[in-house]
C-alpha cells in the first residue's frame, strides 16, 4: 500500500527524514512551508498521514474538520514536551504527538505500521506484550504487579488481586521504549483466579494515551513482537514462573 503523506514544517531536517524513509516504500510526500496552503490542500485532497509542525493547533483543527480528512492520521511535531500543549493538540484532533527532533528510530516503525493492511483496526484492537513492573493502588493498599500485555484499552496483569470485578484502581508504570512514566485510573473487568487480572483504562490523560499509542504502533511492525520463548524467559527471570 502506498501512503499519501503531507508534512507541513519549516525545518528541512524533518522534511528530509520523512522523505528518506517514505521513498523506499513508494509513499508520496507533499512538503509545504505555508500552513494556509496546507489547509487549502486538505480541504480538497485526502491524505493518509499529515505531519503538522507549522500552523500548529489551528491547522490541526482545520485538517480534522475537512471533509476529505476526517479519518486521516494527524501527527503533530512539537518543539517541546509541554503537557498542556500535548493536551491541546489532542483536543484539536491530533492522533499522535512527536517531540522534535524526530528520529528514524521513532518514525520508521510508525510508517511501517500505517502501511500495513487494516492498520487502523489493528491499532485499536492490538494487544502487545509489555513486561514491566506495575504499582497498583486500591484504597489505602498497594500491590506490586507485573504487566503481561497492553492495548489502547487496557492491560493484563499478574498475579491477581482480591478486589472484585468492577473495582477501580490506580496504576503506575513505565514504558521504557517511549521513555514514559504513566499514572492511570483503571477498572477490573476480569479475574483468572489468583493468576491474572484484566483491567480497562478509564479516561486516559492525553500524555498517557500518546505514550501507549506510540508503543503499540512500534510493536505492530513485523518482527517487533517478542516470541513466546522470549516472553517465558523474561517471566522466569522475574521469578514468576517455575
Amino acid at each position: 500500500m502506498s501512503l499519501k503523506i503531507m508534512i507541513v514544517d519549516d525545518e528541512p531536517v524533518s522534511v528530509r527524514l520523512v522523505r528518506s524513509l517514505a521513498a523506499p516504500l513508494n509513499h508520496t510526500v507533499l512538503a509545504l512551508q505555508d500552513s494556509q496552503e496546507a489547509g487549502q490542500r486538505a480541504d480538497k485532497q485526502r491524505f493518509d498521514v499529515v505531519f503538522v509542525g507549522m500552523g500548529g493547533l489551528e491547522l490541526t483543527r482545520r485538517i480534522r474538520n475537512s471533509q476529505p480528512n476526517r479519518e486521516t492520521t494527524i501527527v503533530v511535531l512539537s518543539a517541546t514536551e509541554d503537557i498542556e500543549g500535548l493536551r491541546e493538540a489532542f483536543g484539536e484532533g491530533a492522533d499522535l504527538v512527536l517531540t522534535k527532533p524526530i528520529s528514524a528510530v521513532r518514525l520508521r516503525p510508525m510508517l511501517a505500521a500505517m502501511d500495513s493492511p487494516g492498520w487502523q483496526g489493528k491499532r485499536h484492537a492490538a494487544r502487545l506484550p509489555l513486561f514491566t513492573e506495575v504499582n497498583c493502588t486500591w484504597g489505602d493498599r498497594q500491590f506490586p504487579l507485573r504487566s503481561m500485555n497492553i492495548s489502547q484499552s487496557g492491560m493484563l496483569l499478574q498475579p491477581s488481586l482480591d478486589a472484585e470485578v468492577g473495582q477501580e484502581v490506580s496504576l503506575d508504570f513505565k514504558i521504557t521504549e517511549v521513555r514514559a512514566s504513566l499514572s492511570v485510573r483503571a477498572r477490573i473487568v476480569r479475574k483468572e483466579g489468583t493468576l491474572r487480572v484484566a483491567i480497562e483504562f478509564i479516561s486516559l490523560a492525553p500524555e498517557d494515551q500518546n505514550a501507549i499509542q506510540l508503543y503499540v504502533m512500534g510493536r505492530l511492525v513485523s518482527g517487533q513482537t517478542p516470541t513466546r520463548e522470549q516472553s517465558r524467559s523474561w517471566w522466569l527471570g522475574q521469578g514468576f514462573l517455575n
